[in-house]
């Protein structure tokens, strides 16, 4: 199998068609369409239903997609292990906005300290993007809000405890909108399970994409969010009121969620700096 002929036909599945591929790859249309005849040629197998100018995976398509992201989560990892001058491996992390300005800085600090010439690419979104991303093949490792009892199709590592708070206006009055991230965010589920739980009808729900904006939104009056204090913490508070919430809400796990066939040293090292394994040896192998 050519690995060229799998990046495309995984570009296309990513990006919902050829046009959007071939944009993504720097490719014309019709190379995009050759990869993909010359894979399914191979194979022995339709990859897509064709439908027009729409695809959609067969059977067959949706097991090689489900089954190559590991293959190409390997292929990344070891194309930056050879790149000349790298020798230290890849690092791709993926964190909740609040993990990355609240929790992150010191170990990330502490990571490029003991591996310097790793590369670490770190991307933020809700922990559902997130974990979609893992399962696509995207990223090594993700700091996700999880179920208290996690899967174990993935390893799960308990990191961090979160406390929830709401904040809401200084002048409270009216029916206020609930000011959150976008769905997927396993925030914006806790708070509206928590409305739900106090019989709370938001005048509508407002979606930002940053606790700033949060922050600014709700001292304007534009309705009441929740975040975590260690967010909190970083913030000017003068213009919000801040509420404790029940300790069912409020207490939130965060995870540190990789893939269970195996561990590469840089993922091993930043276990480290997060105080997952012990230190001794790790920067050694990178």
């Amino acid at each position: 199998m050519d690995f060229v002929d799998l990046q495309t036909f995984r570009a296309v599945v990513d990006h919902g068609g050829v046009t959007a591929a071939a944009r993504h790859l720097h490719r014309v249309q019709s190379s995009v369409s050759a990869r993909l005849a010359a894979l399914e040629q191979r194979l022995g197998s339709a990859l897509f239903e064709r439908t027009g100018k729409h695809l959609r995976l067969t059977p067959e398509g949706r097991h090689l997609y489900e089954r190559s992201a590991a293959l190409v989560r390997d292929m990344d990892r070891l194309r930056a292990e050879l790149a000349p001058g790298a020798g230290a491996g890849l690092l791709r992390l993926g964190a909740m906005e609040s993990t990355a300005a609240a929790r992150l800085p010191l170990p990330l600090v502490q990571l490029r300290q003991s591996c310097p010439r790793l590369q670490l690419v770190l991307r933020t979104g809700t922990s559902a993007a997130l974990l979609d991303g893992l399962a696509r093949g995207d990223f090594d490792a993700v700091l996700v809000a999880g179920p208290q009892h996690p899967p174990s199709t993935l390893h799960w590592q308990a990191v961090f405890e979160e406390e929830l708070v709401q904040v809401a206006p200084l002048h409270a009055g009216g029916q206020h909108a609930l000011v959150t991230f976008s769905a997927g965010c396993a925030y914006r589920a806790v708070a509206q399970a928590w409305g739900a739980a106090q019989a709370q009808r938001w005048g509508a729900v407002v979606e930002i994409g940053s606790y700033h904006a949060l922050l600014a939104s709700v001292a304007a009056g534009m309705g009441v969010g929740l975040l975590p204090r260690s967010v909190l913490a970083l913030c000017d508070t003068s213009a919000v009121v801040v509420h404790d919430l029940p300790p069912v809400y409020a207490r939130q796990t965060t995870w540190l969620v990789s893939h269970s066939d195996g561990c590469s040293p840089a993922l091993a090292a930043l276990r480290a700096c997060l105080g997952l394994i012990p230190p001794e040896g790790v920067a050694k192998k990178l």
